[in-house]
């Protein structure tokens, strides 16, 4: 891939449910941002991040897209009535308020021109200035990689199809954390749950693709 291929749409594969198997849609990379959802240290699944991720946000990069990252700041934004706190059983942080500074694998370590965006909720648009963030940058499609499936990763997914974007989650750059009753070896997905999960954001949210689908896509 060479430099030409700077800011060039370019077309990646994705999966819809009950569209066409080889669909393909136009990616415009100065009007797509990359947005990682909680890659920090605390939360990442440190070979998801250091394979897949790292490959997608190379290509990112090198393509001219937007790279934004959300963390976890849950008892670093709030006070002592805060029931994100009490939900994730931080309850004894309540008298000690203090800023988060979110640590990263050197293999994601954002440049000092990426947007690093703390969030307090699930959804990574709530109460948050990622809207107005990505606005101003005209950017209108988000490619969406993180932690965890089942959680922060899909309410922002939501949050983003709620704010009029057009959301691709890629489905290798996260994980699932199946219970023992959903796991299932003989489930395309390995467990029912992110079987489920994807089927629910297939069918109503958008696209998912893969960061090895965007590196094809991006290679001449």
């Amino acid at each position: 891939m060479g430099n030409d291929s700077l800011s060039s749409t370019f077309l990646l594969p994705v999966k819809k449910y009950n569209a066409d198997p080889n669909l393909r849609i136009p990616i415009v990379p100065e009007n797509t941002a990359l947005l990682l959802v909680d890659c920090d240290e605390s939360s990442a699944d440190h070979k998801i991040v250091e394979n897949q991720i790292h490959q997608a946000l190379k290509i990112a990069r090198e393509v001219g897209m937007k790279v934004v990252y959300l963390y976890n700041a849950i008892h670093g934004v709030g006070g002592p009535n805060d029931v994100t706190t009490r939900i994730h059983g931080l309850d004894y942080l309540e008298n000690s308020w203090k800023p988060i500074t979110p640590v990263f694998n050197r293999s994601i370590q954002p440049l000092e021109s990426e947007a690093v965006i703390p969030k307090s909720h699930k959804d990574g648009f709530n109460g948050t200035m990622l809207d107005y963030y990505l606005k101003t940058w005209m950017i209108d499609t988000l490619l969406v990689a993180g932690f965890h499936l089942k959680s922060c990763l899909f309410h922002t997914c939501v949050g983003a199809r709620h704010h009029n974007y057009r959301v691709i989650m890629l489905r290798d750059c996260t994980n699932s954390f199946e219970f023992p009753d959903t796991l299932d070896s003989d489930n395309p997905e390995g467990g029912w749950l992110r079987f489920i999960f994807l089927r629910m954001y297939e069918t109503d949210i958008r696209y998912t693709s893969t960061s090895d689908d965007l590196i094809k896509s991006n290679t001449r």
